[in-house]
C-alpha cells in the first residue's frame, strides 16, 4: 500500500479536503441567519466537543491497521456495513458536489469578458423586468424603479447558468456550456488522481494553500473599501437571543459536520495512508483550527465587500445580505461589478472558490478508486486496473452529473434581496437544478450523515472496545493526553449529540420545497429513499453476516 511521501502530505491533503466551498460558500450566510457572532458560540463549541474528537477517532482507526476503508472495518464484522454506507454517501458527494465546480466555472469564464455580464440588461437571457444594478447606482430614485424588478445579477444566475423548463417533471435539454465545463473538471480530477497519491498529494500543496493566500487577499481588499465595517459588525454583531433557538445550535452541529467532513470514511481513508508513529491528534487540531479560522475569515472577506455594496446603494445590510446561500452567486459578484477593475477581483474569487472545491473533489476520486482496489485483490495486482478503474468511475459520476446540468425551472416567490432596488417586488428565487437539490439535502447531508457518525461511535466505542483502541494508540504516538475526556466523548457526548440530530430531523419533517416549488410524490418519495440507500448497507450487512456465522448478534 503507498504511503505519503512527508508526514506534511497528510496534513495538506486533509485540509485540502476539508477546507472547501462549505467555508467561503455556506458559513458566512449561516453565521449572519443564526445570531451573528453568537453563532460562534455553538460552532466553537461542536468543533471542541464533536468535530475534533471525531477526526482523532478516524484518523487513528484508519492510521491503525492502515488497509482501507473496508480492511479497517473487517475488525468489526458485525459493523461492516458501514464500509459500504460510506461508499453510497461519496458517490453521492462527488456527484453533486462538481456541479458547483461547475457554476463556478461558469462564472470564472465569464470574468474574463470585457463587460461582467451580469451588469447589465442587455444579454439575450434577461427580461423585460431586468434591472441593471450599474444603472440604480447612477439613478437618483432608485429605490423605486419597478414594481417587477430582477437584478441584472439574478437573472444571469437564474437564467444563464441554470437555464428554466417546467419544472422536475420537464428536465429539458442539456446546458452544453455546463456539459462542457463538468467534462473538463472530470478530466482533470482524473489525471490528478490516476497514478495514486504519492501524485496526487503534490497537486494539493497548491491547491490548499493558494486559496487560503487569495482569500486574505481578497478579505484585505474589502477591510478597505467604503462601508467595509458597517459590513463587518453586521455580520460579527453577537444576537444572544438567537441562542435560546435550538435550531441555531443543529444549524451548528450540521455546519461542523459537513465542513470538518466527519462521518462519510474520507479521513478514516486519508489516515490508511499514514505511517505507524504520524501524530494524528496534533494534526487533527490543526486542520480543526485552520478550518474554523478560514471560516472566519471567508466571512470577513463576504460581509465586508456587501457593506460596500450597501453604502453604494445607499441600502440597508439586511437588503444586501438576506439572500442566502445565492450570496455567492448574486449579491457577491453585484458587489465586485463596483469596484475598479471588476473582472481582476470577479475571476480572483471564483478562482478561490474553484481551488477549494477542486482538492475535495480529488481526494472524492481517490476515495472511490481506492475503495475498490482494497476491497479486491484482482483489481489490486493488475497493473493497469487502477488507470481503468478511475476512468470508468469518473465516467459514471459524469453521467449521474449530466441529470444535474440540464434546464431547470424558474419559481417565483417573494424574498427580500432585492429590496436594494425598489420598495415592494416579487423577486425570482432560484428554483436550483432540482435533482441536484434532492442529492444535496437527502444525500449527501441531514441526518443520514449523523446516523452514519453515530454507528461509527458505537461500533468502534461499544463494540470494539475503547481499551483495546487505546492501546494501539499507544502503541503509534505514546501516551495520550486527554483519554479520559476522549473517552467520555466517543462513548456518550458525541453518539448523543449525533442521535439527537436524527431525531430532530425527523421530528422537524417538511415536505421538500425550494420557495414555492413543491416538489411532486414520487420525487419526495426518491429524496427520502436517497437517504435511507445511504444507510440500508449497515443493518442489511449484519443480518447477511448474522445469518452467515450462524451466530448472534452479540457472537458476530
Amino acid at each position: 500500500r503507498q504511503s505519503w511521501k512527508k508526514s506534511i502530505d497528510f496534513l495538506f491533503s486533509t485540509s485540502g479536503y476539508c477546507i472547501g466551498l462549505g467555508n467561503l460558500w455556506r458559513f458566512p450566510y449561516l453565521c449572519f441567519e443564526n445570531g451573528g457572532g453568537a453563532f460562534l458560540i455553538p460552532y466553537l463549541l461542536f468543533t471542541c466537543v464533536f468535530a475534533i474528537p471525531m477526526m482523532i477517532l478516524e484518523t487513528s482507526f484508519g492510521q491503525s491497521f492502515r488497509s482501507g476503508v473496508i480492511k479497517s472495518w473487517e475488525r468489526i464484522p458485525i459493523f461492516k456495513g458501514i464500509a459500504f454506507a460510506q461508499l453510497v454517501a461519496n458517490l453521492y458527494a462527488s456527484s453533486s458536489y462538481i456541479i458547483i465546480m461547475t457554476w463556478i466555472t461558469k462564472y470564472l469564464v465569464s470574468s474574463v469578458s470585457s463587460n461582467l455580464p451580469w451588469t447589465s440588461c442587455e444579454n439575450q437571457w434577461n427580461t423585460k423586468h431586468c434591472v441593471s444594478l450599474l444603472t440604480s447606482h447612477n439613478s437618483t430614485n432608485n429605490v423605486t424603479l419597478s414594481e417587477l424588478g430582477i437584478s441584472a445579477a439574478e437573472e444571469f444566475w437564474s437564467h444563464e447558468v441554470l437555464g428554466k423548463s417546467g419544472g422536475l417533471e420537464h428536465v429539458g435539454s442539456l446546458r452544453p456550456d455546463l456539459v462542457l465545463y463538468l467534462s473538463l473538471i472530470w478530466i482533470a480530477g482524473y489525471f490528478v488522481t490516476f497514478k495514486g497519491i504519492k501524485w496526487s498529494s503534490k497537486v494539493f500543496y497548491v491547491t490548499a494553500t493558494l486559496p487560503v493566500v487569495l482569500i486574505i487577499v481578497v478579505t484585505i481588499r474589502g477591510c478597505t473599501l467604503d462601508g467595509a465595517w458597517e459590513g463587518l459588525r453586521f455580520y460579527l454583531y453577537p444576537d444572544l437571543s438567537k441562542l435560546m433557538n435550538f435550531k441555531v445550535w443543529i444549524t451548528a452541529a450540521e455546519q461542523v459536520t459537513y465542513s470538518i467532513a466527519v462521518g462519510n470514511g474520507m479521513l478514516l481513508f486519508l489516515a490508511s495512508f499514514n505511517k505507524r508513529n504520524q501524530n494524528f491528534c496534533r494534526d487533527a487540531l490543526i486542520i480543526a483550527a485552520a478550518n474554523a479560522v478560514t471560516s472566519f475569515i471567508s466571512g470577513l472577506a463576504v460581509f465586508s465587500s456587501l457593506g460596500f455594496l450597501a453604502t453604494k446603494l445607499n441600502t440597508t445590510m439586511a437588503a444586501v445580505a438576506s439572500s442566502g446561500p445565492g450570496l455567492v452567486f448574486i449579491a457577491y459578484p453585484q458587489s465586485i461589478s463596483l469596484l475598479p477593475f471588476p473582472q481582476v477581483w470577479s475571476f480572483l474569487f471564483f478562482l478561490i472558490l474553484l481551488l477549494l472545491g477542486f482538492d475535495s473533489q480529488f481526494v472524492q476520486v481517490e476515495y472511490l478508486v481506492n475503495f475498490f482496489i482494497d476491497g479486491s485483490k484482482r483489481i489490486r495486482s493488475r497493473r493497469w486496473n487502477r488507470e481503468i478503474l478511475g476512468a470508468l468511475l469518473c465516467f459514471f459520476n459524469f453521467l449521474i452529473g449530466l441529470s444535474m446540468v440540464s434546464e431547470v425551472s424558474i419559481v417565483l416567490c417573494k424574498i427580500g434581496s432585492l429590496r436594494i432596488y425598489f420598495n415592494k417586488t416579487f423577486d425570482i428565487k432560484n428554483g436550483g437544478i432540482y435533482v441536484f437539490e434532492i442529492f444535496n439535502r437527502y444525500g449527501v447531508a441531514g441526518w443520514c450523515i449523523f446516523l452514519l457518525s453515530g454507528c461509527e461511535l458505537v461500533a468502534i466505542s461499544w463494540f470494539y472496545g475503547l481499551d483495546i483502541h487505546f492501546k494501539e494508540i499507544e502503541s503509534m504516538i505514546g501516551t495520550t493526553r486527554g483519554k479520559f475526556l476522549l473517552k467520555m466523548s466517543w462513548k456518550f457526548i458525541s453518539p448523543v449529540i449525533c442521535m439527537a440530530v436524527v431525531v430532530i430531523s425527523f421530528s422537524g419533517f417538511k415536505l421538500l420545497r425550494i420557495g414555492s416549488y413543491l416538489y411532486p410524490p414520487w420525487a419526495q418519495c426518491l429524496a427520502h429513499l436517497l437517504s435511507v440507500s445511504t444507510v440500508i448497507a449497515i443493518p442489511v450487512y449484519a443480518v447477511y453476516i448474522k445469518l452467515k456465522s450462524g451466530k448472534s448478534f452479540a457472537q458476530v
